[in-house]
């Protein structure tokens, strides 16, 4: 199987290396959208790794779903939120450092005068645009966080996979190593927007989302501190030695490997601190 990269379409200050796997913005905080290469299956987890963090800036990554097409060249706005979110046919969230709230997509756009579907994030208290000369106060910034889902709700994620996205002790959402994932689940005729932080499924974000209307792209914004972000490979082929991880994951928690009688190298391998 393939791995996910990034689109070749992206925002004027990104640069993307390592196969396209590597999105980097070279300049200002601005101008940095960026698109998954394919459109995400149901339950596919994207899922991206902060690498660089700058500082002297407020506000950090954004992250989510839209239909737009990057391969249609659509014009690239500034920013994704407000901007592309204003667009349309897209649920899009920042990234802040607590994950205590969840905002149900519904409650963050308004119906139009002609059933358009607007953004209110200007709305929220104290959320700056970009453009006025300063960023927002991370406190105000939208979170897409909320209570820890159980990880049976990620129902084609191997055991394996979901340790590649474990929690590493003390780190925050928007910390240098911290992994955060963006995935859809279908409810029906409409699908529903998790996140993934750190290995824990944050619940439903954004709710009734058309998912037959148009394929679903995942959309980030290296905005912010948020420097450079790459994207972590859940889906190719594994090798026996992570296989026989992987069925091991599938029968121990986590948090009693430390106890197993094997020595430490396995003990890392398994607790994912090795290759």
């Amino acid at each position: 199987m393939p791995p996910t990269r990034f689109h070749p379409y992206y925002g004027k200050n990104i640069i993307l290396c390592d196969d396209n796997t590597v999105a980097f913005r070279k300049a200002s905080f601005a101008h940095a959208i960026t698109f998954s290469e394919k459109p995400l299956l149901p339950g596919e987890i994207f899922l991206l790794e902060i690498e660089k963090n700058e500082r002297g800036w407020s506000g950090h990554m954004r992250l989510g779903l839209t239909q737009l097409d990057p391969s249609s060249r659509f014009p690239l706005p500034q920013y994704a939120l407000p901007d592309l979110a204003n667009m349309g046919h897209s649920w899009i969230f920042a990234v802040t450092k607590s994950h205590n709230n969840v905002y149900d997509y519904e409650d963050l756009v308004d119906v139009g005068p002609s059933g358009e579907r607007r953004s209110i994030l200007r709305a929220l208290p104290r959320l700056q645009d970009p453009r006025s000369g300063y960023e927002e106060d991370d406190d105000d910034l939208l979170s897409a966080m909320g209570p820890s889902g159980s990880a049976s709700s990620v129902v084609t994620t191997s055991a394996a996979q979901l340790e590649a996205m474990s929690s590493r002790v003390g780190i925050l959402p928007t910390d240098v190593g911290s992994r955060i994932g963006v995935m859809y689940i279908r409810n029906g005729d409409l699908a529903e927007m998790h996140f993934i932080i750190n290995g824990d499924d944050q619940g439903p974000c954004a709710t009734g989302i058309p998912y037959q209307n148009g394929p679903l792209y995942a959309v980030v914004d290296v905005y912010g501190t948020t420097k450079q972000v790459h994207i972590v490979q859940l889906y190719g082929v594994a090798t026996l030695q992570s296989a026989c991880r992987d069925a091991i994951l599938q029968h121990i928690a986590k948090t009693a490997v430390s106890s197993l009688p094997l020595p430490r190298k396995l003990k890392e391998y398994l607790m994912y601190q090795s290759l």
